[in-house]
């Protein structure tokens, strides 16, 4: 039995000596191409209304209250901090973009609200936050330059019709604040690859 143990720790050992010699695999085309990717951050700002009394929440950023400003909204609240939106522009993408649940105080207010990037092409990207109210087609989208350092500040609208055009409504929806990041850094392995 002993003999048994001993000729299989032998073969292990020969094949972790053998297996550690051999060259790493390169990085596949996908994986390279998804470190390159600017990355999306979205923000979700709500208006102080009767029905979103003002509560305590994330920072705004003055860039965005001077948006905001600009958009005529005075008082307002941000209700997530920057949440990364992923795009699922790989077959193999298994993207969940859940940007906020739709509480205020605890009480569901709106809908979940979820994240997309449609597109991303000519060197533009289209940012989509969508959900809000239970009829559907509220949504907010944004086009930027996908490049570092861009943002943008738009207002949450129904869209309605199979042209999907803004609806004129009373309620003041929310907003939605989006900023692009460079890509991610890859990943250090050692002190020596920081260096």
């Amino acid at each position: 039995m002993s003999r048994h143990r001993f000729v299989c720790l032998l073969v292990f050992n020969m094949v972790a000596a053998i297996a550690a010699e051999l060259p790493a695999q390169g990085p596949t085309p996908e994986s390279t191409a998804r470190r390159r990717f600017n990355q999306v951050f979205v923000k979700v700002i709500v208006p102080v209304t009767s029905r979103t009394p003002k509560q305590d929440g994330s920072v705004v950023e003055s860039w965005v209250a001077e948006q905001l400003k600009q958009l005529g909204e005075s008082e307002y609240f941000a209700v997530t901090d920057w949440v990364p939106v992923c795009d699922g522009l790989f077959a193999d993408d298994i993207v969940d973009n859940d940007v906020w649940d739709g509480r205020l105080d605890g009480k569901h207010r709106y809908c979940p609200v979820g994240g997309d990037i449609p597109e991303r092409e000519n060197g533009r990207l289209s940012v989509s936050v969508a959900g809000w109210l239970p009829f559907g087609g509220c949504e907010a989208n944004i086009t930027l330059l996908d490049e570092p350092g861009n943002r943008a500040v738009g207002p949450v609208q129904i869209l309605v019709g199979i042209e999907r055009k803004p609806a004129k409504v009373d309620e003041r929806l929310p907003y939605v604040a989006v900023i692009i990041a460079p890509p991610p850094q890859a990943v250090v392995t050692s002190h020596r690859d920081a260096e």
